[in-house]
């Protein structure tokens, strides 16, 4: 999705007459550091297979209706949570007395404030899609199914589609008849899902006419794609009689070691981590809620404390989400004969157990299962993001290789790496490698930090440096590299356009700079002055430069940026100044310091927060 030097014309030339697949060539300009990237004239289907929570999906009523809180309102993915009111009427109900006792007598007797909290937020958070011993929701949950390409869908389906993928530049050239999209609700049944998808490609085909399509598994698509690979080897079908290409994006190919360590071990339990790292990891480290709940559980003893959170977690999964066949799909292999133990032996759940195992044997042949849809003529690719920590919230967060999310080891089919912003040592020597062509190829990180002739598949798989996943669909080249490999059918390895994609690139997140540069593209400019006019239009200029430029330089995307939206707020301010008195002549802004009680509230709790753990480390202000 990034740009880099142009091409030989000559190379360019021999990759276009030497392709066989080629029908027609319409000639994309990636931009002016960028060369022309031929696509095929008639590019086959694609299929998106989504992430967690990436579907649509809705809780209806008895009726068949869209069920509506006690607002009138729709309730809202991915939780379906009553009105806050409720909530709280629930709390009161159910849990305040025991928590009172607690706060009074310092003392947890029998668990009960634990237990009471246990229960009022794993029923808030998964009463509504609680599911049976078989693995299949109660109530009626359903995602929005699209059952026709993209331009067949309504305004509201298209937006919904494209707020989590950015598929603009490929439905620009490929056609929105091209692109498709299956929904799932993420934690239903996982062999039900797969077995959709299966069905799926089938309606695609023949909705489409043609007899393959793309499929692009993206996160926990990646867990529904192991389970369809083992579907086809059930249905004794090769994956290439329906399918052409397949392009993981940041997939969970052996799950995600934060749904793994929480399953088979629970949350970190170390008072630093409990006190002063967590909660910003999970609410933000800019919320001020983060530090002002750090500060609140000093109310209550350490000890019951930790035996809270274990029992928030421990009910959650055992009674809750432990019956989702898709989550335990995230559960990676070496996690789950710990978790399976722990949570599938009890009574009433033999049939969770022989799916999960199920599944659990599918990821282990996962890799067989991608060499051998390689070896009857599947192209495959993955696109990787790495050197960003585990969200801190398991032991392992900082040693784990990661995304941010998914370790890196699920996402590029085994490549190694020592650790985020670890090298990789001086006389590091690799335990294998599956270069094709080792004297030839130079798959080397020029980070240093990981291997990628260990992973499955080093001649197609891609990686971006500091990019998180969660922001993985932000990232325009990322989004630029996948459309280019599903349209071009000379884009077959890291090797094909090197210096327009390179197999190590750096991540950036600009969907919102891209939306709002386009906003100022058609700007009424005739109240600027001449100045501020030229400064707006070589803004924009810079950035789409920059856009252009699918080799990602940081210090080039961050000036683009600061210039754009430095001449934006200015153009704001004489707005603003305008609308104030219109008939007054506009004055240069003024040097005003403003202070912003509410970050100034957060330090204080910050800092509060970590002189209480200095002093009296994890001790609750009883104990103290």
């Amino acid at each position: 999705m990034k740009k880099s030097k142009k091409l030989i014309a000559l190379l360019l030339a021999v990759v276009m007459l030497s392709s066989t697949l080629l029908v027609g060539v319409n000639a994309i300009n990636w931009g002016g550091h960028t060369p022309y990237v031929p696509v095929d004239d008639d590019v086959l289907p694609t299929i998106i297979v989504p992430g967690l929570f990436q579907s649509e999906t809705k809780y209806y009523d008895e009726n068949g209706n869209v069920a509506l809180n006690a607002n009138g309102e729709e309730y809202v993915m991915p939780f379906f949570m009553d009105t806050t009111e409720e909530i709280i009427v629930k709390a009161l109900t159910e849990a305040l007395v025991p928590i009172s006792e607690l706060l009074i007598n310092q003392e947890d007797k029998d668990h009960q404030a634990a237990n009471a909290i246990a229960n009022v937020l794993c029923e808030a958070l998964m009463g509504k899609q609680k599911l049976d011993e078989n693995g299949q929701f109660i109530n009626d949950i359903r995602a929005t199914k699209y059952f026709g390409s993209f331009n067949t869908l309504s305004a509201h389906d298209q937006e919904t589609i494209l707020d989590h993928f950015p598929m603009e530049y490929y439905i620009e050239h490929a056609g929105a008849d091209k692109l498709y999209v299956f929904s799932y609700a993420s934690l239903d049944n996982m062999i039900s899902i797969a077995n959709n998808l299966y069905d799926f490609i089938q309606f695609v085909k023949e909705d489409s006419g043609y007899d393959k399509v793309n499929i692009v598994p993206i996160s926990q698509g990646g867990s529904v794609a192991n389970a369809l690979m083992q579907i086809y080897n059930e249905k004794d079908r090769s994956l290439a009689e329906d399918i052409n290409k397949m392009v993981f994006a940041v997939p969970a190919l052996n799950g995600s070691t934060l749904v793994g360590e929480i399953m088979e071990y629970g949350l970190i339990d170390e008072d630093n981590e409990i006190y002063c790292e967590m909660i910003p990891a999970l609410v933000g480290e800019e919320n001020i809620l983060s530090y002002a709940i750090n500060v609140l559980l000093r109310i209550m003893p350490n000890a019951d404390l930790h035996d809270i959170l274990d029992i928030v977690f421990d009910t959650f999964i055992k009674d809750y989400a432990g019956y989702s066949t898709a989550l335990w799909g995230l559960c990676p292999t070496e996690n789950y004969p710990g978790a399976r133990e722990k949570y599938l032996m009890a009574e009433g759940m033999e049939s969770i157990r022989e799916q999960t195992d199920w599944y659990y044997q599918s990821q282990l042949d996962s890799d067989a299962n991608i060499l051998k849809a390689k070896a009857e003529g599947v192209q495959i690719y993955d696109i990787v993001d790495y050197n960003v920590p585990l969200f801190h919230i398991v032991d392992s967060w900082d040693t784990v290789p990661a995304d941010g999310i998914i370790q890196l080891d699920s996402t590029s089919m085994g490549a190694y790496s020592a650790g985020n912003n670890v090298k990789l040592p001086a006389d590091y020597v690799p335990t294998h490698s599956n270069c094709t062509d080792p004297q030839n190829h130079d798959h080397t990180d020029p980070n240093g930090l990981v291997d990628p002739c260990t992973g499955l598949l080093p001649e197609t798989t891609f990686y971006f440096l500091n990019q998180s996943h969660e922001s993985s669909a932000s990232n325009d080249v990322f989004m630029k590299l996948a459309s280019a490999i599903l349209m071009d059918s000379n884009f077959t390895s890291v090797h094909s356009y090197p210096d327009v994609f390179p197999q190590f690139n750096t991540g950036r997140n600009t969907k919102n700079l891209a939306k709002d540069t386009d906003e100022y593209r058609d700007y009424d400019t005739s109240a600027l002055s001449d100045e501020d006019r030229i400064e707006l239009e070589e803004a924009i200029a810079q950035v789409d430069m920059m856009l252009d430029n699918t080799v990602v330089n940081t210090n080039e995307v961050q000036a683009a940026k600061t210039r754009f939206y430095n001449i934006c707020e200015r153009i704001e301010w004489l707005e603003e100044e305008a609308l104030k008195d219109p008939d007054a002549p506009v004055e240069e802004k003024e040097n005003t310091v403003y202070l912003d009680f509410s970050y100034l509230f957060k330090d204080i709790l910050h800092i509060l927060s970590d002189v209480l753990f200095r002093f009296f480390g994890g001790a609750g202000f009883s104990d103290m």
